[in-house]
């Protein structure tokens, strides 16, 4: 590095660039007043970013797909001026990295590594040292991680990371049989690792607060919305040896524990809808003291930075969220990370994500912070050799007023066994916690009656974390050793805390434990609560791996009772439970409801209780929760019952629409699913939902087809309806169900529909079913559907009919053939063309698009794919060009000048990657490609029109669409937010991004030159 470049990175890294050096202030962001935001990268030096750092000479460093780039700001003025490639990779990019001395660990590429930079000139030295294999690359796979106050280096990794008992090579691992997404740590060595805490979903990022314990944010089961067991993103602390509520994939598919049951970690804050990624902890002084010590951290979905300070609360803590960033208006602001930079305590922010425009964005404060704590981070100097890790760092600015037993960032292994002891009677509940965390780590070096003087503390603590840890030192002892502390379990609290210590070793002994919490007047809320969630744990907790995947996860037992031989005591436990129909607390009613579910009881008064809930003021996410209990009861239906289901069966649209309730994706599927259990259980229920009055709305449609209603009186009810209401608003449900034994009056209806609804899809294989001569118009533009069943249908209808004569009909045919990927579905539309045309030319699209060029001039030039490309002409010119005078080197600058790097480098995901593509794609097709991009679009590049209720006009590729957030890619630089509600109208495309005439400008040499460089992306002298 030249040495004035040199001096300006040490300036601007001792003291941080002048707060008023940029004017460029960033537009369609919300921001607090006395903060600025500025852009201090664009997408011209780094796009698709998928986590920074800050390097030890104070420079941002990022990460995405295949680099890791090094931003240099060199005059000082708070811009970065250029990037420096450190190092071609991960392939899959980064989603994590930490910068330490000479070493960069780097999470990507299938694993954790380490890059070295002895020799200090920005460079990698060589391939990286893989320090742990693991699953990265996925959305759900290895994420960031960060070096704790205790020395260790810590990762986090989402459910799908694959995760196993072998992270847990230590003995001292407070988790040794992983579930979902995890939080791991790695001794200072490596020689070994422990599974801090686990049942997180996907947490991208992480950070440890001013006292040493970690926070962060996961996401939601946004799939699930409306559905009993949704719950929004969260932000938590982590407890070590804590379960944090999600069970998938090894338990469960989408079910997840409710956070108030004992055994799970409740959150910090429940959140919002969103997708959670960079979390980081101030600990600066530049910004004034309400954000000292507390946590920024990051939505993806919605472009929100928000902020929060946890404050303590028994062993735990609670926050209230603020959001501190938000984009306005449609450009999005994808957030994916997050750091403090250490000197001017700036922070900065980066965006990217499934091939998104990415940027750097530093906020700083411009007013008086009102600054009280000295900086106290070390000169920048010399990067040192990293060879084993540097010691532990205390968190800055520690706003804890204890004098605490166990000192924030202790390392455990140096806290002896009578401090311990000592903290697991202190007055502090989270000391307390920390002490019983340790204890169980190091029990088999400690003896068992200094364990039970420590469990016999706090088995019957007010928090209940504190219970938690202390039936898991519990549940390490023999049962010799914990013998005692049966005699001892004199309380409500006492023996549901040894339950759940002895229930994965003997349920019969839980459950009788949980019986006689559950039997004893004086038991509180608190209690019984536990009492009823001990009884779904001594049963294997949830679901009967048959039901895994259904709406019954959640409501049914691994084990079933007569299999563990403990029928008695269950059904002794359901008496209790149908006793306690008058609970006044919703998550007690809710858990002793699911557990009669669980145990199936057969008790009639269970199915009076459970159905008498249904009312028609209730809320309709409590009416599916009692709903699929009612599924799962045992027992005759009275008519009652039978009548209640149907009412809220009925209603429920009715109410989440009342509500503004969204439904996405998996809700049809429980529902479905719903509805035919309790059709199986009531053979009585069709036939009360069909005669309802209610009966009719689209909605219900999805009923009827669940419950098999009569298809000929079920859509004569929906017609009636349509036909009412002028606004009614047909759905492919409705459409299928009216189809399903179509009448001349339904067919009509559909007639109708066709062109004005966006169902043309849904309708068409049912006119196809019975194919009329009228409907061929129909058929002929369902070739043009994206859909191949869709396709399928209109050929076998189009085949019913017979041939045609119209040449209009035979292009359609040629450019269905030309789409189409399935050799059946490409004979069908030769063997159909060939009729049609007396021609035998077989499934080839470009000969018949030769032949047609010939027999009909005037249509043939919409073989050209609509772009108003002269084809033919451009054809005659390519096979004039000496390719042989192509050079790569200059092909480069020329794939530059016409634009193609914006949206095909290696970290762009608007374009597809190029590298190889001359050996997939002979030239021909390769600049046909290049000139007539809209001619054949691959699913994944296929873009939309989205209309708004404003007037505007998208196009672009969908890269997010839930319920409440649709989010477009609309080039290789612009993101586009919307909010359904705002959208009036949406459309697929086969028209691509990529516009025609990229070649147009271009020499002959040019266009020789570029090919040049396309065939060498993919060799060894390329990369």
């Amino acid at each position: 590095m030249p040495i004035r470049s040199f001096l300006i990175l040490t300036i601007i890294s001792l003291i941080g660039p002048t707060p008023g050096s940029i004017a460029d202030e960033v537009a369609g962001l919300d921001i607090p007043d006395g903060f600025a935001v500025s852009e201090f990268a664009g997408s011209d030096l780094a796009n698709d970013i998928q986590c920074l750092t800050i390097d030890p000479d104070g420079r941002v460093v990022v990460s995405g797909r295949g680099y890791i780039i090094i931003l240099v700001d060199d005059d000082g003025d708070g811009r970065a001026d250029r990037s420096e490639p450190f190092a071609d990779a991960p392939k899959d990019g980064a989603m994590g990295l930490l910068w330490e001395g000479d070493s960069l660990f780097v999470v990507g590429d299938g694993g954790l590594h380490r890059y070295r930079d002895a020799d200090g000139d920005d460079r990698a030295d060589g391939p990286p040292e893989l320090i742990r294999a693991v699953k990265t690359g996925g959305e759900h796979d290895a994420h960031a991680v960060r070096r704790g106050p205790d020395g260790w280096l810590y990762l986090i990794l989402g459910n799908f990371a694959g995760v196993d008992a072998s992270f847990a090579s230590l003995p001292t691992s407070p988790i040794a049989e992983p579930v979902a997404g995890c939080l791991v740590r790695f001794s200072p060595d490596f020689s070994g690792s422990e599974i801090v805490a686990d049942g997180f979903r996907n947490a991208y990022d992480f950070d440890f607060g001013p006292d040493g314990e970690i926070f962060t944010y996961d996401s939601d089961n946004e799939r699930c919305v409306s559905l009993p067991w949704y719950e929004p993103t969260r932000l938590y602390h982590v407890v070590p040896g804590g379960h944090h509520g999600w069970l998938a994939p090894q338990r469960t598919e989408t079910w997840r524990l409710p956070p108030e049951v004992e055994d799970v970690v409740p959150p910090v804050s429940a959140v919002d809808r969103g997708s959670p990624t960079g979390v980081v902890c101030y600990r600066h002084d530049a910004f004034p003291p309400r954000y000292r010590g507390g946590l920024f951290f990051l939505d993806w979905t919605f472009g929100r930075v928000y902020f929060a300070r946890p404050e303590r609360s028994g062993a735990s803590f609670i926050a209230e969220p603020e959001v501190f960033l938000e984009a306005s208006g449609t450009e999005g602001f994808a957030w994916t990370d997050v750091e403090v930079h250490p000197k001017s305590g700036e922070l900065y922010l980066s965006i990217g994500g499934r091939g998104t425009r990415g940027a750097v964005y530093r906020v700083r404060f411009e007013g008086d912070a009102g600054a009280s704590a000295a900086r106290d981070a070390p000169e920048t100097g010399d990067r040192p050799s990293q060879d084993s890790a540097p010691p532990p760092t205390p968190p800055r600015l520690l706003t804890t007023d204890r004098d605490p037993i166990l000192p924030p960032g202790a390392v455990p292994e140096r806290v002896g066994t009578d401090r311990l002891l000592a903290a697991a009677s202190s007055d502090d509940s989270l000391q307390r916690l920390r002490a019983l965390v340790e204890l169980k780590r190091r029990h088999e070096a400690i003896a068992p009656e200094t364990l039970i003087e420590a469990i016999r503390s706090n088995w019957d603590h007010a928090d209940r974390l504190v219970r938690s840890a202390s039936a898991d030192l519990i549940a390490v002892l023999s049962p010799d050793q914990r013998s005692p502390l049966a005699d001892d379990a004199t309380t409500p609290v006492r023996r549901a805390t040894l339950g759940f210590g002895i229930a994965a070793e003997d349920p019969e002994a839980a459950l009788d434990l949980a019986s006689r919490v559950l039997a004893d007047p004086e038991a509180g809320p608190g209690p019984r609560l536990a009492a009823i969630r001990l009884v779904q744990v001594a049963l294997g907790g949830q679901p009967d791996l048959a039901l895994e995947g259904t709406v019954w996860e959640g409501y049914s037992p691994r084990f079933r009772p007569p299999a563990l031989g403990v029928t008695a005591i269950v059904d002794k436990i359901g008496n209790h439970l149908v006793k306690m129909s008058s609970v006044n607390d919703s998550a007690l009613d809710r858990e002793r409801s699911r557990t009669l579910a669980v145990i199936e009881s057969a008790d009639p008064d269970a199915l009076l209780q459970i159905s008498s809930r249904l009312t028609a003021a209730s809320d309709p996410v409590d009416d599916l929760h009692h709903l699929i209990v009612l599924g799962r009861l045992r027992g005759p239906r009275p008519p009652e019952v039978t009548s209640r289901v149907a009412d809220a069966l009925l209603a429920l649209d009715r109410k989440l629409d009342a509500r503004a309730a969204r439904r996405d994706r998996n809700w049809p599927l429980r529902v479905s699913e719903l509805c035919r259990g309790l059709g199986v259980r009531d053979a009585a229920l069709a036939s009360a939902v069909l005669a309802h009055p209610e009966f009719g709305r689209p909605d219900h449609a999805l009923l009827a087809l669940a419950l098999r209603l009569d298809p000929a009186a079920a859509a004569d009810r929906m017609l009636d309806r349509a036909g009412a209401d002028p606004d009614y608003s047909w759905t492919p449900d409705v459409v299928a169900m009216v189809g399903a034994r179509p009448s001349v009056r339904a067919i009509n209806a559909l007639r109708a529909l066709w062109g004005s609804a966006g169902l043309d899809d849904a309708i068409l294989p049912v006119l196809a079913r019975d194919p009329s001569p009228e409907d061929r118009p129909k058929f002929v533009s369902g070739l043009r559907s994206a859909q191949p069943s869709t396709v399928s249908a209109a050929l076998a209808a189009l085949d019913a009919i017979g041939p045609s004569d119209d040449p209009a009909e035979w292009l359609a045919l040629i450019l269905a053939l030309r789409r189409s990927a399935e050799p059946g579905q490409q004979r069908a539309i030769a063997d159909l063309l060939s009729r049609s045309t007396r021609q035998a030319i077989g499934p080839d699209a470009n000969a018949w698009a030769s032949w047609f060029a010939s027999a009909d001039p005037d249509r043939a030039a919409a073989l050209s794919g609509g772009d108003g490309v002269d084809a033919a002409a451009w054809a005659r010119r390519l096979a004039g060009i000496d390719w042989s005078l192509g050079d790569a080197g200059r092909g480069l600058d020329v794939f530059r000048r016409a634009q193609c790097a914006s949206c095909h480098s290696g970290n762009r995901a608007v374009g597809p990657d190029l590298a190889g593509v001359a050996g997939r794609f002979s030239r021909e097709d390769l600049f046909t490609a290049i000139i007539q991009p809209s001619r054949d679009v691959a699913d994944r590049y296929r873009s939309a029109l989205v209309a708004t209720d404003d007037g505007q006009i998208h196009q672009g590729i969908i890269i997010y669409d839930a319920v409440d957030r649709l989010i477009l890619q609309a080039g290789a630089t612009e993101t586009i937010q919307l909010h359904p509600d705002s959208i009036e109208r949406r459309q697929p495309l086969d028209q691509s991004l990529m516009p025609a005439g990229l070649l147009d400008e271009l020499t002959d040499r040019d266009i020789a030159d570029l090919d040049a460089y396309l065939r060498s992306l993919g060799s060894a002298s390329a990369r």
